[in-house]
């Protein structure tokens, strides 16, 4: 598909404080609908608002595509320094602060919740391990992006991703990686061009839940 070309003209910038619901927004149409449809308003933006959190204060690159002064896609990325990730200690705090409610909330929430609160922290675990193999693609990851659902399909990912290429290479990077997985729109990686790397089966109950790593030059 051609890119639109109203998606030329979209701001990208570095996230700020101001962001946080505005990429939470969108994460939650994206992956907390199971508890907003069960009446779990309060829940849902918890989930989202400490996951956003979560990727944010592990990205010293997190970049907001912005419409019209509304955040409608977001980028976030890591960095690893010998394996070990570099935080972004401007989001420390709110992370901190988010971290406590969701494990409070944690002590009584169900499966689906604990899963919604903490699925991505599993998934967090993966790839530091993979970091830590030395693989010559360990060098950034590409930790989350996300974009509202009206805006997809026009371009704005591959936008964004090399948004987050050319930071990258100015902090020094030639190689960076991305996790997604079988139940998830892999198919766009392998349509830009990205290379398969690896595969996790870590998180796998019995469901054939598959962690693809994704890897590609700078």
């Amino acid at each position: 598909m051609s890119t639109d070309p109203s998606i030329e003209t979209l701001r990208i910038r570095e996230a700020a404080a101001g962001d946080l619901d505005g990429i939470a927004r969108i994460y939650g149409t994206l992956w907390c609908n199971t508890l907003r449809n069960r009446g779990d308003i309060e829940d849902a933006e918890l989930a989202a608002r400490f996951n956003v959190a979560m990727q944010l204060q592990d990205s010293p690159i997190a970049l907001v595509a912005e419409s019209d002064g509304e955040v409608i896609a977001a980028c976030m990325v890591g960095v690893f320094d010998d394996g070990a990730p570099r935080p972004n200690p401007a989001w420390q705090q709110t992370y901190d602060e988010l971290l406590a409610q969701a494990t409070a909330r944690a002590e009584t929430a169900d499966a689906k919740l604990e899963g919604s609160l903490f699925g991505d922290s599993r998934e967090k675990a993966t790839s530091r391990r993979f970091a830590a193999t030395g693989n010559p693609y360990a060098q950034g990851q590409v930790n989350l992006i996300i974009i509202d659902p009206a805006w997809q399909g026009r371009g704005l990912g591959r936008r964004l991703i090399d948004a987050a290429r050319g930071h990258l290479r100015d902090l020094g990077c030639s190689a960076f990686f991305l996790m997604t997985d079988n139940q998830s729109d892999y198919a766009f990686y392998d349509h830009i061009g990205m290379e398969r790397i690896a595969e996790d089966h870590s998180q796998d109950t019995g469901d054939g839940f598959t962690v693809y790593i994704y890897g590609d030059a700078c």
